[in-house]
């Protein structure tokens, strides 16, 4: 899947896919679970990429950048949209490396609260990508602040995967790619 849109397979204009209206994302919210992709981002010392949450939920705590996939948006698509809003990566560049993210499985995401209100609660089921970046990736990083993150941060992957401030869901991410893909850092 993440393959065929290494080799150009999705359009650049799909890196916008619609959104639901309001109305009918917060009932979906309400009675599904979510589809969500995470970008698990290290750099060449082993350090994982965190944003300071603004929104609901997890609201504060430092996670990985990721996004829901919406309706009738790929997999491919979605990864291609979450590494342009999300990290400010040039469609070209977003490519060019998700040719060697990698899944790290499916995971089950329960929050008390949810973008619409603090008492409908937000199950997401998330397909985080272990990504290591080069220096020279990492130095295409356009991290947005303001809309989604009010901060962004490296944090080794030891400190991340035992950190206080680091989101609860975020921390065996940290613990899995310490035993993973210890010898894939430094790619």
């Amino acid at each position: 899947m993440i393959d065929s849109m290494a080799s150009g397979a999705v359009a650049a204009d799909a890196v916008i896919a619609p959104e639901l209206p309001a109305s009918e994302f917060a009932a979906a919210v309400a009675a599904l679970p979510l589809v969500s992709v995470d970008w698990v981002v290290t750099n060449p010392d082993g350090q994982l990429l965190l944003g300071q949450r603004i929104n609901a939920p997890a609201r504060g705590w430092l996670f990985t950048p990721g996004g829901r996939i919406r309706k009738n948006e790929a997999l491919a698509q979605a990864m291609l949209r979450v590494g342009h809003c999300e990290l400010g990566l040039a469609p070209d560049v977003c490519r060019q490396v998700l040719g060697k993210a990698r899944l790290m499985g499916a995971w089950d995401h329960f929050y008390a609260d949810s973008a619409f209100n603090a008492s409908m609660s937000t199950h997401y089921v998330n397909l985080p990508h272990w990504l290591p970046l080069t220096w020279a990736e990492v130095a295409l990083l356009k991290l947005p602040v303001g809309e989604q993150h009010s901060a962004w941060q490296w944090l080794p992957l030891g400190d991340a995967a035992q950190n206080p401030l680091v989101h609860p869901y975020v921390r065996p991410y940290a613990a899995w790619g310490l035993e993973n893909f210890s010898n894939a850092i430094c790619a």
